[in-house]
Order: structure tokens, then sequence, then C-alpha cells
């Protein structure tokens, strides 16, 4: 059920890359959250784009998210979602959300300085958060969707400033 409801939503939220994140981190689907970050490259980066980046840092710092901030002391075990924050810092200019994320990554811990004496990582089972089994998810068949849903938003904005160009022309005549 829980993969059913979380490629549903995928699909509907894809039309918003942000959102799309935000529900992979939600889902601690740490890996496909960076995958979408790379693709953040191939969009066209406006102005709402890096302000919903912005509020998406700021949330990152919310009670909701307590659980993966908690996450980022298990470097070993959380790669993936280490490098989508460093993708998310490097995606916005040096701003307040800059900052706040920047100062958040510092604290990652040194992954040689966690371990113990006998040369074994701390348990992280205190926490009380299991990352669900990804298992039977096409994330492949994902990305291709996101793609071409973000595609096709591309190709509606430039059709929406085609027309807004032929309307300032027949104006100007």
């Amino acid at each position: 059920e829980s993969r059913n409801l979380f490629c549903c939503l995928y699909r509907s939220w894809c039309h918003n890359p942000v959102t799309t994140v935000s529900l992979c981190f939600l889902t601690q689907n740490y890996k496909h959250a960076y995958d979408l970050i790379q693709k953040f490259g191939d969009l066209e980066v406006t102005v709402d784009f890096l302000t919903e980046v912005d509020k998406l840092v700021q949330l990152i710092e919310c009670p909701i998210f307590t659980y993966l901030r908690l996450q980022l002391l298990d470097v070993k075990n959380n790669p993936y979602l280490i490098k989508a924050l460093y993708g998310l810092l490097m995606l916005l200019p040096q701003s307040s959300a800059f900052q706040l994320l920047s100062h958040r990554l510092q604290c990652v811990p040194n992954p040689e300085l966690m371990q113990t004496a006998d040369g074994t990582k701390p348990s992280s089972s205190g926490s009380g958060f299991r990352r669900p089994t990804a298992s039977n998810i096409d994330y492949a068949e994902l990305l291709q969707h996101f793609e071409k849903v973000q595609n096709k938003h591309l190709e509606a904005r430039h059709q929406r400033a085609g027309r807004a160009e032929q309307l300032d022309r027949r104006v100007v005549l």
C-alpha cells in the first residue's frame, strides 16, 4: 500500500519539481531525491523555482523533518541524503536559505569520528525511524515520467510566451 501511495502521489506531485523532491525526503527516498536534483540542471531555473527551493530549505528546519536532520548523523548509511542537500545548496544563490542549509551541512559529522573504539559504528536503532523498503518501485520509470511532465510544462511555458509575444506585436501594429 505504501509503495502504491508513493507512486500515486509522485505522479501527481511531479508537476512541481521541488514538491517532488520534498515527497522523496518525506518518504526517505534519498537516492531518488538526489537523482531528481541532478535533473534540475536541465530545467528552466526561474525566480519562482528558486523561491520554492528556499521554502523547502526552511521546511527542512521544521519539526516535520526532524528525522531527516537526525539521519544526517548516520553519514555512511545516508550518503544520498547528504548529496541531495548539497545539490539544493548548489542551486541556491547566496541568500539566507543558502546560509541556513550551509550551516546545517557543516554540522554533519566526519564519519571517521563516529566510529567507536572497537572500530564499529554506533547503533542507530534508537532513532525509532525505519526506512521503508524500496523494492518493487521502478524509480527509472518514475524519473522518466518526471522528465516527461517537466518537458510538457516547459513547452506550455514557451507556447504561452510565444502567444504573449504575438499579442505584443499586434498591439504595436
